[in-house]
């Protein structure tokens, strides 16, 4: 029978599912994505053996294979990229659509499950996704306050979340039809729909870069620094990156005996006594590290900088010879420092060292927020044709 095969795999699926939940297994996105290509496989078997569905359906299938290996060449070539997220989240667009087309076979249950699961997903999302979206920044607004200082950088959830509410308000006092409210309000929602894509992509971009994690085989680790507490000592969350580096180290010491060096970049504020690197190359000997195994980088104030003079450095220090690095930082920031070590010409991979999850929330919008400014030439044409399109179409209004 054409159900036992969806039967077996939607029960590997539980059982998986229970080895994670008692904690038997480690929740992988890999084994996800694997179960759901084995999914897609059995049931295109199936229903090829059971119904000719002519050339559309062999051209949809193909989109996805070609769509899936494109990516995966992609993020294996260069996943310092835009260009992964973009290629990423149009797969899984087209790999949806093809679930659905799939399911109007009727050969295979399992389709057919997921089709209404995602159908239920976009329902909800659609209908209700704003308001609880509202609701959960004003909350995470109110635990980031609680623990963290009230700077301008730490309430951007809040911000977000009072302008949610206004555009509620906006939508129910003022929006009537054919008023310049109307013009006002569609220009609102254009534009939100093309910064929620371009924050999708730089998302995915970001979940990509962190997920997949680099070789063992790194001759340098660099450490990127942040601000001190008291001027002179590092903090929980600089601490945090050094601890990423140093277990690492350890690890690749431990598979390959090969053991890298740490370079701790940092330079020295205007409110601080000693250099980061110093402060950082401290902490790093009270955790037993050898001397010999540290270098200091004590010049740089962005985390541009920190890459360029800790490549200036390692390429000292080689004399021409080819090497491996790694830069550290939280796992929120490693995409964006990978765009920077691209943009200096370091071919270097990056290690995430965890955030609080309250933070992670205000931590990914200001990284958002500096990507975009990154590549702000683009957002402005785009900008400036979407305002010439919405023009065109509301004629009514600039006459």
């Amino acid at each position: 029978m054409v159900i036992i095969p969806d039967l077996i795999l939607i029960l590997a699926l539980i059982v998986y599912l229970v080895l994670v939940r008692i904690k038997k297994v480690k929740f992988r996105l890999t084994a996800l994505a694997l179960w759901l290509g084995t999914v897609l496989l059995v049931d295109t078997i199936i229903t090829y053996s059971k119904i000719d569905l002519g050339a559309f359906f062999t051209f949809m299938l193909v989109m996805v294979l070609g769509s899936w290996l494109v990516s995966y060449r992609i993020i294996h070539k260069d996943k310092r990229r835009l260009l992964t997220g973009y290629v990423f989240n149009l797969s899984i667009v087209i790999t949806i659509g093809y679930i659905v087309i799939l399911c109007f076979s009727f050969s295979t249950p399992l389709p057919i499950l997921l089709s209404l699961i995602i159908g239920l997903m976009a329902f909800v999302l659609l209908s209700f996704g704003g308001y609880a979206l509202i609701v959960y920044l004003l909350w995470n607004a109110r635990i980031v306050l609680k623990k963290e200082s009230r700077s301008l950088g730490n309430m951007l959830t809040l911000l977000l979340g009072i302008a949610g509410l206004f555009l509620i308000l906006f939508q129910h006092l003022l929006l009537k039809k054919g008023s310049v409210f109307e013009y006002i309000y569609m220009v609102i929602v254009i534009f939100l729909i093309y910064y929620f894509f371009s924050f999708m992509t730089i998302l995915t971009s970001s979940l990509l870069f962190n997920h997949i994690k680099p070789k063992f085989n790194k001759d340098y680790l660099i450490v990127l620094g942040s601000g001190l507490l008291n001027g002179k000592t590092v903090t929980p969350l600089l601490a945090g990156r050094i601890d990423a580096a140093l277990a690492f180290a350890n690890q690749q010491q431990a598979r390959t005996g090969k053991q890298p060096l740490l370079i701790m970049s940092g330079g020295q504020g205007q409110d601080e006594k000693i250099p980061e690197a110093v402060a950082m190359e401290n902490y790093a000997l009270s955790q037993v590290v050898p001397k010999a195994e540290i270098i200091t980088e004590e010049n740089s104030k962005t985390t541009l900088q920190n890459l360029q003079f800790s490549k200036n450095l390692m390429d000292e220090r080689s004399q021409g010879k080819p090497y491996q690095s790694a830069f550290v930082s939280n796992d929120y920031h490693i995409f964006r420092a990978g765009l920077f070590a691209k943009k200096v010409g370091l071919n270097s991979d990056g290690i995430g060292s965890r955030t609080a999850r309250y933070f992670l929330p205000n931590a990914f919008i200001r990284e958002f927020v500096a990507i975009i400014l990154m590549h702000k030439k683009r957002h402005i044409v785009f900008t400036v044709l979407l305002l010439i399109l919405i023009a065109v179409i509301n004629v009514k209004f600039v006459g």
